[in-house]
């Protein structure tokens, strides 16, 4: 916690994305009346309300492609092919129908939902299996319900099994939750907030995506997390939107952002030794003072 100890009154920014000067690859704001801190007091900046619709596309250049190989009685591959998704926002039952549009003219894979199981489930009058190679990728395994290994990497080839027909059942369910979370990252400042590989990053606020498709994600924390800014003025904010992936938002290019950040200020911390606490730091603290003895038989000092 901060001690909002000095007398400058703080400020409320309204960020609204129509009014941005670039969109692309961020949201920028230029500001008309720059934000400015005395020499002797600091800034503190918290975001205290965000506002997005919910148009997040589940399909989007990270995880558009599925491929297949068909196989020979011996196992070996015979062919390979790739289908690439329109970017946009699918359910299960158009993302199997695009499948099965796209592989029936050539009568190889057909696509099943099971309703019951929410899984999906492939068939083909060949053998053959899901694979991820370089020539011919699977990006959408969270969506088609490819399982994981120890090491949180997806497991290919999905290899088909005998029974009722030439099969692959995926072992877990389909998700086309585009992303549980957005992350509004600003490229202006400088955080040290830390991800889950440990990674310092540029986030300055986590949110949750709280409504369904179409409606309007709001979302005010309710303990605000102040950043300690380390500038005298601020002309401008440069924000990005980013899923649990790390990839940019796919979004639609009008779909627009508010953020609400408010701005403090106070005097800088009183600095305390990164030592206290520690056996040299009390040394230094309280030294040792030698004590002069006297000899008993001679009485000189020793």
């Amino acid at each position: 916690m901060y001690k909002l100890d000095s007398q400058i009154q703080s400020a409320t920014v309204y960020l609204d994305s129509t009014s941005c000067v670039s969109r692309s690859p961020f949201f920028k704001y230029n500001l008309a009346t720059p934000l400015k801190c005395p020499v002797a007091c600091r800034m503190l900046i918290s975001v205290i309300g965000v506002s997005l619709p919910n148009v997040i596309m589940n399909v989007s250049d990270y995880n558009k492609k599925i491929s297949f190989q068909i196989l020979t009685a011996g196992g070996s591959v015979a062919s390979s092919y790739s289908i690439t998704f329109p970017v946009g926002i699918y359910s299960a039952w158009s993302f199997k129908d695009h499948i099965n549009t796209r592989t029936a003219p050539f009568d190889l894979v057909k696509c099943v939902y099971d309703e019951k199981q929410f899984k999906f489930s492939f068939v083909s009058t060949s053998r053959f299996q899901i694979c991820n190679v370089p020539l011919y990728q699977t990006t959408c395994g969270g969506l088609i319900g490819a399982e994981k290994d120890e090491s949180n990497e997806y497991i290919y080839p999905i290899v088909y099994t005998d029974q009722p027909a030439f099969t692959v059942y995926m072992p877990s369910t389909v998700n086309f939750i585009p992303t549980p979370y957005v992350f509004l990252k600003v490229n202006s400042l400088s955080l040290s907030n830390i991800n889950s590989k440990g990674n310092i990053n540029d986030t300055l606020l986590r949110f949750p995506v709280n409504c369904e498709f179409g409606q309007m994600i709001q979302y005010r924390p309710t303990e605000l997390n102040r950043f300690l800014i380390n500038r005298t003025d601020i002309n401008s904010f440069e924000f990005r939107l980013e899923d649990i992936y790390n990839n940019s938002l796919a979004i639609p290019g009008g779909a627009e952002l508010q953020v609400i950040l408010k701005v403090e200020f106070i005097f800088p911390p009183q600095q305390l030794s990164y030592e206290e606490g520690t056996i040299s730091h009390y040394f230094k603290q309280n030294p040792i003072t030698s004590v002069e003895q006297e000899d008993e038989e001679t009485g000189e000092e020793l």
